[in-house]
């Protein structure tokens, strides 16, 4: 008996120690999950991670600057289908318990007890916030008991509407897209109060893995978990059963995706470079800014469309480069066997104008056969006899060779992969395949700039054929000779110095010794022959050299490059008569500001391309303040407009005559045909096109601003102008008309039946007599090779 006492005892106090020690640990491991859970207090004025949107000057968007891809969207502005949607398939009584459905934690406990592991889930939408915000998805009791407490301290801060508009705003759905307004536009294009209950219902059923019920990836588990969602919306009593049928009998219609670059880019990268100079990254990827911007999204798209239309057709001038590689024997069986043709009713005509890597099947007199993401499609030789011409080397001029006769066996085999631009559809049998032309990458460069003169905003910004290829912006970042582009400020300069645009120059022959490295000079025109005496606004209108070196030796090299520092010219110049033609390089942002300065009336507007930044609370944080300064007289400005306009109606932009507007401009070419340049403006803009090649390798023969630039210019400007009225060049008060000989640029008699007009301004009118001073020919420079004129 007093052993069985003793042994009761001895039960007694272990028992105690172990409740004690169960005690201790229970209030040791809870002490460490509390001391694990954040403060929620925050809550009140929390706002998630929201995407930074970019507009045009037309209120268009443009763009959208994010970490996690979010449009913040208040609860009153969301339709009761998402609402009703998420909480019948998340948490049909949210409204009804508090933080935490102990019914269903109850039965989520008695199915992982069975399973031996953490497997159910009972959260509520409250602690599914909680997790979100502040915890990580890993099922362990830590974390289930944080979750719980946190989910607690929510409800004691925030109202369940609070809860619920924050909940979704904040869920991730898939595709990037975080929140239901997100997701209804990744998804179906549209916002959120537009969708429709089927729509509704799939968003809605992607919350619990956006992986495995993804449209896109999985579309027949994508389609059981709307039915889900709808049967659960029924049990709730949100929808009928009517309702139910004909949502689930609805085929729905997804938002193509796509990974095209954005047609801004370039100028997205431009603003985001700035931006990140006056505000940090979490405000610009996550503060749900309000970027408003002065490019106009119609002028961007003319100006991407035309420079890459206008790269194309120079890169076919220089001939087919070959394939881009090509399949084995086996890969291309494989292939052969996954093609089939289209139904009717699977023709997309959104595919139509993409360029893509094909894989070409079969070789015929009259065309190839190519096959493209299981379809395929034919090429007629018409539309590939570009490639008669084919360059096996990386000399445009050496390495060419012409296919005559051609046949498309002499460039294709079975097995190729080649560009193929898609174009239409062509008929296979009884079903259908595509149709489309030989294409290849172009090699040269170029970029785009358009300003609007009267306030320096930048309405568009090429700066390059693709953002994806390349990321590097040639109009802002890339420095290349202008050529006799950047004549502008030559004679702009001379205007200055009591030159006018009847002033004769003389085009003869110049030579120039530098002593230091023993070479000689000789520049020249392109022609190769001299004009003599020539007015000074057919030596712009034809670009000629010589002539144009004469005067800059007469004002001094030091007058141009300060008017082009005036106008906004950064880059080094040198300071010889080689910068006369465009030796020294420019970059095409900073020249074609320069001949807006001159549109402008001399007044220079600080090259910008932000307006206004708003913050997600509609505060302003950033605005661009005008600063207009006059750094060119009024009257020279309208004179040199009127020499550039004569580049166009009678000089080497003549081409441009078919736009039938007044407008001014100058082409530019380098030596070797290296760069191409034209750049011309109206009243309302100023366009800038560059061509060349990055690596500085000469375009091949023939390549003049006149014949690679000056074509996109002129498709830019066809377009674009009709956005603007037609309104003349303004003539400033004293600019007045002189009827002058134009053999000698004197003023001539009333009488005297010989005689141009030409503009002056007041106070500078030429003499009716003037004596001839000679400029000697005996100065030594230390001269760079030079542009050649064009």
């Amino acid at each position: 008996m007093k052993k069985s006492h003793t042994t009761l005892w001895i039960a007694l106090l272990v028992l105690l120690l172990v409740l004690t020690g169960a005690g201790i640990w229970g209030y040791l491991f809870m002490k460490r999950v509390i001391r694990g859970v954040p403060s929620v207090a925050f809550l009140k004025t929390f706002v998630p991670v929201t995407t930074s949107v970019i507009y045009d000057r037309n209120g268009q968007v443009v763009g959208k600057f994010y970490r996690e891809k979010r449009e913040y969207i208040p609860l009153r502005k969301m339709p009761p289908l998402i609402l009703h949607s998420v909480l019948a398939v998340e948490d049909s009584k949210f409204y009804q318990h508090g933080a935490l459905a102990y019914g269903s934690i109850i039965r989520a406990a008695i199915s992982d007890a069975l399973a031996g592991y953490l497997r159910e889930g009972a959260s509520t939408i409250t602690q599914q916030l909680a997790r979100n915000i502040f915890l990580n998805h890993r099922k362990n009791l830590v974390r289930k008991l944080r979750e719980a407490i946190l989910s607690y301290r929510i409800e004691q801060v925030l109202t369940k509407d609070e809860i619920l508009e924050l909940y979704l705003n904040q869920i991730y759905f898939g595709e990037g897209a975080y929140g239901v307004q997100a997701a209804a536009k990744e998804y179906f294009g549209k916002d959120v109060r537009d969708l429709s209950l089927p729509e509704a219902a799939l968003i809605a059923g992607l919350i619990r893995s956006p992986i495995e019920f993804s449209p896109y990836l999985h579309p027949q588990a994508s389609k059981r978990r709307q039915l889900i969602v709808l049967k659960r919306m029924e049990s709730v009593h949100f929808i009928t059963h009517d309702e139910l049928k004909k949502a689930y009998a609805q085929n729905l219609v997804l938002r193509r995706r796509t990974r095209a670059s954005n047609p801004n880019a370039y100028f997205l990268e431009y603003v985001r470079q700035r931006l990140e100079k006056i505000m940090t990254g979490d405000q610009l990827y996550g503060g749900g800014l309000r970027i408003f911007t002065t490019l106009d999204a119609r002028i961007q798209e003319i100006a991407l469309h035309s420079l890459r239309k206008g790269l194309r057709t120079i890169d076919r001038r220089k001939g087919f480069r070959g394939p881009i590689r090509k399949l084995d024997v086996p890969a291309l069986r494989k292939v052969e066997r996954a093609s089939r043709p289209l139904e009717e009713a699977e023709k997309n005509p959104a595919v139509l104008g993409r360029r893509v890597e094909a894989v070409v099947t079969r070789v015929q007199k009259d065309g190839f056969w190519f096959d493209w993401e299981g379809v395929p499609g034919f090429v007629p030789i018409e539309r590939m006899l570009w490639a008669k011409k084919v360059l096996s080397g990386p000399n445009f001029d050496k390495d060419v060779k012409v296919l005559d006769p051609f046949f498309p066996s002499l460039i294709l085999h079975p097995g190729d992969v080649v560009m193929v631009h898609l174009t239409g559809f062509h008929r296979v049998s009884l079903k259908w395949g595509w149709e489309g032309s030989l294409d290849q990458v172009p090699l040269i460069q170029g970029c785009v700039v358009a300003i609007n003169p009267r306030t320096g905003g930048i309405l568009a910004m090429v700066g390059g054929y693709s953002f994806r290829r390349s990321k590097f912006n040639r109009a802002y970042q890339a420095i290349r000779q202008p050529g006799s582009s950047f004549k502008m400020f030559d004679y702009g300069a001379a205007l200055e110095h009591g030159y006018a645009p009847g002033t004769i120059l003389k085009d003869e022959p110049l030579v120039f010794y530098d002593s230091v490295h023993k070479r000689v000079w000789r520049p020249k025109d392109y022609e190769r022959n001299f004009l003599g005496p020539v007015p000074m606004r057919k030596a712009l209108a034809e670009s000629i050299n010589l002539a144009t070196i004469r005067m800059v030796r007469n004002i001094g090299v030091g007058p141009v490059i300060h008017l082009a520092r005036r106008m906004g010219i950064t880059t080094p110049l040198s300071h010889d008569l080689s910068l006369a033609l465009g030796s020294s390089g420019v970059r095409p942002l900073e020249l074609t500001s320069a001949y807006a300065v001159v549109a402008n009336q001399g007044v220079r507007n600080p090259v910008h391309a932000l307006t206004r930044v708003l913050n997600y609370q509609k505060t302003t944080v950033y605005e661009h303040v005008p600063a207009p300064q006059s750094v060119y007289d009024p009257a020279y400005s309208y004179l040199l407009t009127s020499m550039l306009e004569s580049v166009i109606k009678d000089g080497t932009g003549r081409d441009a005559l078919v736009l039938g507007r007044l407008l001014a401009g100058k082409t530019g070419t380098t030596n070797d045909f290296r760069d191409a340049w034209f750049i011309g403006y109206s009243p309302d803009i100023a366009v800038g096109v560059y061509v060349g090649m990055d690596d500085h390798r000469s375009m091949g023969r023939g390549e003049f601003g006149a014949h690679a630039a000056l074509p996109v210019w002129i498709d830019i400007m066809r377009q674009a102008l009709p956005l603007f009225p037609n309104t003349p060049f303004s003539i400033p008060d004293d600019v007045v008309d002189v009827r002058i000989d134009p053999k000698t640029g004197l003023r001539t008699p009333m009488n005297d039946p010989n005689f141009v007009v030409e503009v002056f301004k007041k106070g500078q009118l030429p003499p009716i007599e003037v004596s001839e001073q000679k400029v000697p020919d005996t100065d030594f420079y230390n001269i760079p090779a030079a542009g050649q004129g064009k």
